[in-house]
Formats: structure tokens, sequence, C-alpha cells
């Protein structure tokens, strides 16, 4: 199974109510908390805007404090081969999780959350009925704030909740744990898949921990991570669960759970994979076009670090480089890939072998900074420079703007990037010697002058389509003054009368202008430019076309001149 299976980062639970509700009484077992409850997702805004405990009553000999422990079944990986070990069933904590009181009617009556342990406090009216809802919701509501929510989407995006049973409130009934079961009964899930919502939760808890001790202050923004059983490895209607694989999609994060096929809940390296495409959107940069990948093809130089970087991620989150998915019957099948490997049979700026190499080596070295620590890292994708940098997101602008930032660990840096066979002088590339097998692949970015001095760039399919090395070709424009200026694209080489050249113009990594026109052989873009550099990107569009099973090599003069 490819490592990873295919991530989009452009493109654009299971609902049940479990009958079997645990009985509540005497010191530890009041809580109940087997079953899953849909929850609007109207009901968010009305949540406290900080989750400390609030009660329904202020006089203290009335009141009585209820508390405990969520929990949540854990099923780890098998240490000696692939798939999940069902055997060894670990109890987790519940972590940072929201906590609310509902009287009978379901209104909410207080609100909090669990600390670090999974434990809860909330103060009531004693002898009112009242149950504990455990929602699938890390919530925070001061700097750095987050909200991240597991919803169903195969129930339009309900958010899911684990509910205890219904009970006055006093002394005796005062301890109420909630555990959610994972479901496994032996050879299959044959109850309610409860636990899944919060394992993946405490992955995101994880993550949010690790990234806010790396020195983040900002605020993340709200994120859907969007999970049922109905979830399948079909592409289709999302809200019938057709969503082909886990992937990030911008307004959310879609997670396999088709049982006997591939569910991901408990692939952690998985969901923070997936997270980290959401980091890097949200609190750095991506130009990742997406797409399929697998281990040992040629990408898109921005599909590589994208790739590349959220394997090595989710490996420095987990301080595990052991990259570990499981699927097939019974979750007995999947993969093991080590990220830390640095003998790879395709190496290059081109690989996300390469590139998640490079980062987990950095992040476990010790050579004049602390091992295993993601600060370094994540300052240098968090920083306005590398946000707001002219070159598209690659491991040659990490490594530039680290320069800048770190001086001291570039050396450490370089070795290992020329390990991969890369060579980074610049954010730009310049000096690269590795074609990848292709010298039209370099240099990687082309200058392409104003005086209306042609230039010749070739896109081709020859290692793929679409997000493949070569099949767009990056042309660096530098402006010394303002003015509109013409971009003329014409076919020069010996595939005149098929071809269909394409072209997208960046600054900054934002897309300012395009022109996809049908023209045959031709293209064109005329537009006001102020002065600063700007990437032109060129495509042939059937070098991006996946069902296009024709080999492309389509060669193109490429022309800018000032027009006033």
């Amino acid at each position: 199974m490819a490592l990873p299976a295919p991530r989009w980062s452009l493109r654009a639970l299971f609902l049940f109510t479990c009958a079997l509700l645990f009985a509540c009484g005497g010191g530890s077992g009041g809580g109940g908390g087997s079953n899953l409850v849909p929850v609007s997702s109207k009901s968010l805004s009305s949540l406290p805007s900080t989750p400390s405990s609030t009660a329904a009553s202020s006089s203290l000999s009335s009141s009585v404090t209820l508390s405990g422990k969520v929990t949540y079944d854990f099923v780890p990986h098998n240490n000696t081969q692939i798939g999940l070990d069902y055997s060894a069933i670990s109890i987790k904590p519940g972590r940072g999780l929201v906590v609310e009181l509902l009287d009978a009617n379901n209104q909410v009556l207080a609100t909090t959350s669990t600390n670090s342990e999974g434990v809860y406090s909330l103060v009531i009216e004693r002898n009112k009925q009242v149950k504990v809802r455990v929602k699938a919701q890390l919530l925070r509501s001061q700097s750095p704030a987050w909200n991240f929510t597991v919803t169903d989407n195969t129930s339009g995006n309900s958010l899911y909740a684990m509910d205890g049973s219904l009970v006055a409130a006093n002394e005796t009934t005062a301890t109420r744990d909630l555990h959610a079961a994972s479901g496994w009964t032996g050879a299959g899930y044959t109850q309610p898949r409860v636990a899944a919502p919060f394992a993946i939760l405490d992955s995101i808890y994880l993550g949010v921990e690790r990234v806010v001790a790396a020195g983040n202050t900002r605020d993340f923004p709200p994120l859907e991570l969007r999970w049922s059983v109905k979830n399948k490895a079909a592409d289709g209607d999302l809200t019938l669960g057709e969503i082909g694989t886990s992937f990030y999609g911008g307004a959310a994060i879609y997670i396999l759970g088709d049982e006997n096929n591939d569910i991901d809940e408990y692939d952690r390296h998985v969901i923070l994979h997936e997270w980290g495409h959401y980091l890097e959107s949200n609190l750095a940069r991506s130009d990742s076009i997406g797409g399929d990948h697998v281990y040992g093809d040629k990408l898109d130089m921005r599909v590589a670090m994208s790739e590349g970087f959220a394997n090595a991620f989710s490996a420095m989150m987990l301080d595990d480089p052991n990259y570990r998915d499981a699927s097939g019957a019974q979750q007995s099948d999947g993969f093991v890939s080590n990220v830390s490997r640095k003998n790879h049979s395709v190496r290059g700026w081109y690989s996300e072998a390469s590139i998640q190499s490079v980062f987990y080596n950095f992040y476990t070295s010790n050579n004049g900074r602390v091992a295993r620590d993601f600060t370094d890292i994540f300052s240098v994708i968090n920083s306005t420079t590398y946000a707001n940098n002219s070159a598209m997101v690659s491991v040659y602008l990490f490594t530039d703007v680290l320069r800048n930032m770190i001086p001291a660990q570039i050396p450490t840096f370089n070795a290992l990037l020329l390990e991969q066979n890369i060579e980074a002088t610049s954010a730009f590339g310049d000096g690269e010697s590795n074609s990848g097998g292709y010298t039209g692949s370099l240099p990687v970015y082309k200058t392409l002058p104003v005086n209306n001095t042609k230039i010749n760039v070739c896109s081709t399919n020859r290692f793929g389509a679409y997000n493949k090395l070569a099949v767009a070709q990056f042309l660096r424009l530098d402006i010394a003054s303002a003015g509109t200026y013409q971009i003329t694209v014409q076919e020069a080489g010996d595939d005149s009368g098929d071809s269909d050249p394409d072209i997208y113009l960046y600054r900054r990594g934002s897309l300012l202008a395009l022109a996809e026109s049908t023209m045959i052989d031709q293209e064109g873009l005329s537009r006001f430019l102020s002065v600063g550099t700007y990437v032109l990107e060129l495509v042939d569009d059937r070098a991006i076309d996946v069902d296009n099973t024709d080999d492309i090599t389509a060669c193109f003069d490429v022309r800018v001149e000032r027009l006033n």
C-alpha cells in the first residue's frame, strides 16, 4: 500500500443511539456512557466563551458537585507485524473534551472541559435529574484558541456525543465516569464504535500540545474531522461516505471508517498527516496541488514538499518514525514505513520520501540543537518570511528561510539534503543539478526576461500526469518597473496542432491571473504588474489529464513584453 494514500489539499459518525446504558448508582459507577448521540452543530454557539464550569445554583447548601473521568478504548498497532492489535486494547483518558450537564429536557445546565487526565467537575442543584454528555469536541477560548469537532458527514455533519444516564444529583451519584467502548467483541465490531471519535480527537490533542509547545500563539481556525463507518475507499458523494481516502479538503478532514476494508480512527500517523496539511494551510503556507502519489513517484516540487512534510510531521508529533496504516479484513493488514530511512530508490527535490527523511532526521538531530524539538521547524514555516516569499513552497524555500533565521543549523540541514541528492542555495533552487532524469526539469525556475526574448520550456507527462515532475514548468519574472505586461506562449516543437498550453501567474503563492483558453498551440495573458517577483507556471492541458494515456512532451516559446 502506498505511503501515504492519496491526500488532497485543494479540492474541495456513523449515526446511532445505543440502547445499552450503564445503570447509575453508588460511588464510582454513576456515569454510564457507551452510547453516541447526534448533536446539532448549532448547539456549539450556545457554549460559554470559556469552557470552565458554570452552575445553575449559587447556594452551596443546595448544590452538589458532580465529577468523574472520561475514558475511551484505544486499539494500538501490532508492534511485530502490520495491522491493529485488538488483544492489546488500552483505556486512555479523554483529554480536553467538552462536558455538559443536561436536564431531563436536554437543556444545558453547566459546561466544562476534561483536563489532561480526562477528569471533569461540575456543580449542580441537589436532587435535580441530570445526565452528563461528553461531546467529541476540543474547545478552548483563551489564546491560542481552538475548536476541533468530530462530525458525521453521512448525517448532516452532526456532532458526535456520548451520554450518560439521567439520575438525580446527590452524594451517592456524585461520581459519574463515562467510558467510550471500541465496539470490538472478538471477531468484529458488533457493538457501536463509540470510541472512534474520541480516539481521533486525542491525536489532534497531542498535535495541538506539541505545536503550542513549539511556540505557536496564533488561534487555530475551527476544523471538523468528518468520520463515519460508511466512509469508504470509493470516490463519489461525500455525504454518502464515498470519500476515496482520508484527506484534508480545506474545510474539513475526512476520515475512513469502513470496517474490514480501511479504517483510520486508530491510525494516528494518518490523522496527524492530514492535520499537518491543515497546519500548513492555516499557520504556514502550502502551494500543493494535491493528487495521487505513491512511494517512488517523481512529483511536482510543491506536492513533494507538502506530502513529505506531512509524513514527517506525523512522525515528529508522535516521536515515532514508523508510519503505520491498518487496513484489510479485521484491520489485520496495512503497511509500516520508516520515515527516517535515507536509502530510497528515488531521491531528490521531487521525492516525498527524500523530504520526509530530511525533516525527520533534522528533528532528531542534536548537532547544536535540542533533539526532538519541533521549535526550529515550526518557527520557519510559521514565519512571515516563509508565508510571504516570492518563491513557491518547496524544500528550497524552507532551506533558504532556515538559512536566514537559524544559520547555525544550515550545515546539518545541508548535509541531510545532500544525502538525498538535493542542492539548495536559494529559495528558487539555483544551482540544482539533479534533473530527475529529464534535462528539461532544470533549472528549477527558468528566468523569463521582460524584453520579449523567448524562453523555451517543455511540459511532459513522462513521469505521470497532473502532479508529477515536469508537467508544470516554473518561470521567474522580475518586474523592475510597474506597467501592463503581455505574456505570450507559442508551441515551438514537434507537436504543432495538438498542444493546449495553460498559464498561471502567482505572486507570493497567490494566484493572480490565469489563461486556460481552448486555443491550439498558443496562449496569452495581459495584466498590470507592480514591482516585484512573480512566478509563471506553464502546463500542457493534455499532460495534466490523468485519463490521457498518450506520451506527451510539448515545448513552447514563452515571451514577456511591457505594453505601457
